[in-house]
């Protein structure tokens, strides 16, 4: 998918460049950490770039992701699961759909008071992307939490690997500061501070 102009400056775009020859922002955002960098105007030029493209090309999931993901920065929980699910349907190979997918349906609830049925959804989610890409230390982390907030604090069995193996294999990992804090927005723990013991933020 070639992009003609740049979303943030409006510059014109080199071909199938990845990103700006003048302002340096990406044209496909991937990551709530790459967002971050951006304010509401930032955010709403990226929104109004992935609808234009999903409008031209329906199949597009560079743009659905993006989509998503902007929505999910913002705090708009439905909209984010909505174009996270079109990703996962039109390419369920995409390890950042089911993550974030699974960070968008917590809402910014705590994990212990959740309904079952939802945190199942959550670990099948959060599951799958780690089976796609076992490196993102974020997707083991999320996992972490949900399994000591909600099964370990309201004394129900665990199904291996446990929290603290989950947090073992994260020790002297690389996680992205900016992921852990939209991470704290949208999921509530009890002492959230803890999961990060041993991890760089980066």
């Amino acid at each position: 998918m070639e992009v003609n102009e740049c979303p943030q400056c409006g510059a014109p775009a080199n071909g199938s460049a990845k990103s700006c020859d003048y302002c340096k922002a990406e044209f496909f955002v991937t990551s709530i950490a790459y967002l971050s960098n951006f304010d509401t105007n930032g955010i709403s030029k990226y929104m109004k770039h992935y609808k234009e493209l999903t409008r031209e090309e329906p199949d597009n999931t560079e743009g659905f992701l993006g989509l998503g993901l902007c929505y999910l920065q913002m705090g708009t929980y439905p909209l984010a699961q909505k174009y996270f699910e079109q990703v996962i349907d039109l390419s369920p190979e995409i390890s950042q759909a089911y993550y974030y997918f699974a960070l968008a349906n917590v809402r910014g609830r705590r994990l212990k008071i959740l309904p079952l049925k939802e945190v199942r959804k959550i670990e099948n989610y959060l599951e799958t992307a780690i089976q796609l890409d076992e490196n993102s230390s974020h997707y083991k982390l999320l996992l972490a939490m949900l399994k000591r907030d909600y099964y370990e604090s309201n004394g129900m069995k665990i199904s291996p690997p446990g929290p603290d193996d989950l947090l073992a294999e994260l020790h002297g990992q690389d996680v992205h500061s900016s992921e852990f804090s939209r991470m704290k927005e949208a999921v509530k723990v009890e002492d959230v501070e803890t999961y990060v013991r041993g991890l760089n933020l980066i």
